[in-house]
């Protein structure tokens, strides 16, 4: 599909809402019918497509008296007011596409680099002959200052006719002018041969109605999905599913997007590794943060986890307590109807004896999050907030049965701090014995090898 022109948002809402307006823009008599409609191109292909550009959908032809002529077709791409891209395809002039090929001249170096575009000359350069005897098309670099390229089309039966099926061609870079020439033999003295003109054609001929956009077409929202991609890739956190799912995002946005450009647009892969290599080295070449500035945010990360540290220590006194409130056999509060029973239910909740209503799965969760928090904290730590909550709880209003529980548990986090000191302390002697024992030997080496000096 081919951009042969441009239309504004302006001009695109006034030919989908006016066909005397779409007639005018597509350079149709106003007293004859006009085939117009909504395009139903899917949304993969129309996201490859640029906005507010007019693309030839289809050429026109004739069935030569078998059926109707069939006018060449247009597919206008715009945005809606949710920016949500549309695409409407009309019917057009042959005068129309004659006036604006006139106006968008080809890009013939990009197009020649391109596979597909280099695969229409090779069928076109060998005509009727066999194709699998002509299987490769050899591009030569342009010469400096000059505005040709070469080719050369190379026969597989060379070794039996002396070379006499090889092809070669000339690409004038400014026009598009294809030349093909094929070499030729002289019969009584083959050491001679010469290149003779065979036929010649137009680039721009030869790719008309082939499904291949210019380049500039897409480059500038390659690059952006490209670059999203690249982001997605620093920022992933194998920690943090969301940031998986922005990347798996990005990444699947980016090589859809150019598959569909190598595949149905004849993107060649010289051109995507071009591009992938400049948004590479624009997106490592921005500013790196000064050591200034690297400091500022280390202090602010910092001071951050400070303030929120308190509310962590909080918040797991909070779900620590729970739990030895449940072991203690407290149940949760029902709400009271009368008066009288929700100031009873008051006083329950000042003395800290009232608990909070969870489900088996909320208590599961609660459980994991202090054993998340256990983790990341020394023993020491866990051992003083678990204390703290034990003493809170001495002080409220608790049965005998209640007592002795809450000093079962007390009694058990102590035994705990003991054989952890105990496990530490054994630990650090090991330590201590294994680091002395490697100092004597290293002074009895080197009393050794003092003594040999002598």
């Amino acid at each position: 599909m081919k951009k042969i022109a441009s239309v504004t948002p302006e001009q695109f809402k006034s030919i989908t809402e006016d066909k005397r307006a779409l007639k005018r823009f597509v350079k149709r008599p106003q007293n004859t019918k006009i085939e117009a409609k909504w395009s139903d191109l899917s949304p993969g292909k129309l996201s490859t497509l640029e906005e507010n550009a007019v693309y030839l959908l289809q050429e026109g032809n004739t069935s030569n008296g078998k059926g109707k002529e069939v006018n060449p077709t247009v597919l206008m791409v715009s945005r809606d007011q949710d920016g949500k891209k549309i695409a409407y395809q009309s019917e057009v002039e042959d005068t129309f596409l004659q006036e604006i090929a006139k106006e968008v001249p080809l890009d013939i170096e990009k197009l020649v680099n391109r596979k597909k575009v280099q695969d229409l000359i090779r069928q076109y350069a060998i005509g009727d002959k066999k194709e699998e005897k002509f299987p490769k098309i050899e591009m030569e670099k342009p010469l400096k200052d000059k505005d040709a390229l070469f080719f050369s089309v190379t026969s597989t039966d060379t070794a039996t006719n002396w070379g006499a099926g090889n092809l070669k061609g000339k690409i004038d870079m400014k026009t598009g002018q294809i030349n093909i020439y094929k070499r030729q033999v002289d019969g009584e003295n083959w050491s001679k041969n010469s290149w003779v003109l065979q036929k010649e054609t137009n680039l721009q001929e030869l790719i008309k109605g082939q499904d291949i956009a210019p380049a500039f077409d897409y480059t500038k929202e390659m690059s952006q999905k490209y670059e999203t991609y690249l982001q997605a890739q620093k920022n992933e956190n194998p920690e943090q599913t969301n940031t998986i799912l922005d990347r798996l995002t990005a990444e699947n946005a980016y090589f859809m997007f150019k598959e569909d450009l190598v595949q149905d647009h004849g993107l060649s892969q010289e051109e995507v590794k071009k591009l992938e290599r400049q948004v590479i080295n624009t997106f490592h070449s921005r500013k790196e943060p000064t050591p200034e500035e690297k400091f500022k945010e280390a202090y602010k990360q910092q001071l951050q986890e400070a303030l929120e540290e308190p509310q962590s220590e909080q918040t797991y006194k909070e779900q620590y307590k729970q739990e030895v409130l449940k072991q203690l056999g407290f149940s949760p509060s029902k709400e009271k109807a009368k008066e009288k029973e929700e100031s009873k239910d008051k006083e329950k909740t000042t003395s800290g004896v009232q608990m909070k209503k969870e489900t088996q799965e909320e208590r599961e969760k609660r459980l994991q999050q202090m054993k998340e928090f256990e983790s990341k904290q020394p023993f020491s730590k866990i051992y003083q907030l678990k204390k703290e909550v034990l003493k809170e709880l001495k002080d409220l209003p608790l049965t005998d049965a209640q007592k002795a529980k809450l000093t079962q548990l007390e009694k058990a986090l102590d035994q705990e701090k003991k054989s952890y000191d105990k496990d530490h302390s054994k630990e650090t002697g090991i330590k201590k014995f294994f680091k002395g024992a490697k100092e004597k030997k290293a002074a009895k080496k080197k009393r050794a090898e003092y003594e040999l000096e002598r």
